[in-house]
């Protein structure tokens, strides 16, 4: 009788006890699944289904996979997506998307070669980490003091600028007063160094002898008809002037030369000159 009941308690613990086991496995599994680890603790994970955190510093594709690494000598930890799934996973976009920033691959842990890698084939088992409070107020902090240093950098261009144009101003004025200087000091050595001009004196008798005069008037002589002007510059100004009536004067150049003007002031006759 003892037996038969204790046989009754113990078949009804049974199933109780096992549903018991399956849910703390099954719990244990779905904590495993949320559990996030940083891509450097990989090794200690293998066969868990795990996020792994971390910066990739490389991405290595050839044709018949891709790797984004971790460490940068690709010994660790690695992301490994196969050719099968280059659609899902461009290799020409990885490196824009992903290299030097920090993603969360998501995924059972692997040992191949030794090394401990997720196999990917869903884009959504890699994607950008979100950065977190901190991370972000890190960011922020650094955004804003970076736009300060660009504005303290600018200020200070400014400040320069502003110092080498008065300082450009200032070398523009001495040089002008330079230049100034220098004018007023040629004219002074120029005045200093010209003679001054002869005294004006009463013109000198030329006895009717030809001046000199340009080329195309070498040739030419006194003759009727010319005016005074013409006669002075061929053979020079007279030694007399004398009128002689009506109007008329003559022009006497010594030697026995003279020249006799009408009253229109016109050559009318020349004595001791040759004739024309």
């Amino acid at each position: 009788m003892h037996y038969a009941a204790l046989a009754l308690v113990l078949a009804a613990a049974l199933p109780a006890r096992a549903a018991d086991t399956t849910a703390r496995a099954a719990d244990t599994t779905a904590r495993a699944a949320d559990t996030t680890i940083p891509w450097d603790q990989a090794e200690q994970h293998v066969g868990e289904t795990v996020t792994v955190e971390g910066r990739v510093l490389g991405i290595h594709c050839s044709q018949l996979s891709c790797l984004p690494a971790f460490d940068p000598t690709f010994n660790r930890f690695t992301a490994l997506i196969q050719a099968e799934h280059f659609k899902r996973f461009p290799p020409d976009q990885l490196d824009a998307l992903y290299s030097g920033r920090k993603v969360e691959v998501h995924g059972t842990i692997k040992l191949r070669d030794r090394k401990p890698e997720i196999e990917l084939s869903d884009p959504a088992d890699l994607k950008l980490a979100e950065a977190t409070k901190d991370e972000k107020k890190k960011q922020a902090a650094d955004a804003a003091d970076a736009q300060q240093q660009i504005l303290d950098r600018l200020d200070t261009a400014l400040a320069n600028i502003e110092a080498l144009t008065d300082r450009l101003a200032a070398a523009q004025d001495r040089m002008d007063r330079l230049i100034a200087q220098l004018e007023v000091t040629g004219q002074a050595l120029l005045a200093a160094a010209t003679p001054p001009p002869p005294p004006l004196g009463p013109p000198q008798a030329s006895y009717g002898e030809p001046q000199p005069r340009p080329g195309y008037e070498a040739l030419r002589t006194i003759k009727r008809g010319m005016s005074a002007s013409e006669v002075r510059r061929l053979v020079g100004d007279p030694q007399l002037i004398e009128p002689s009536g009506n109007g008329w004067t003559t022009w006497s150049y010594g030697y026995g030369r003279s020249v006799s003007f009408d009253d229109r002031g016109r050559a009318q006759s020349m004595t001791g000159f040759p004739n024309p």
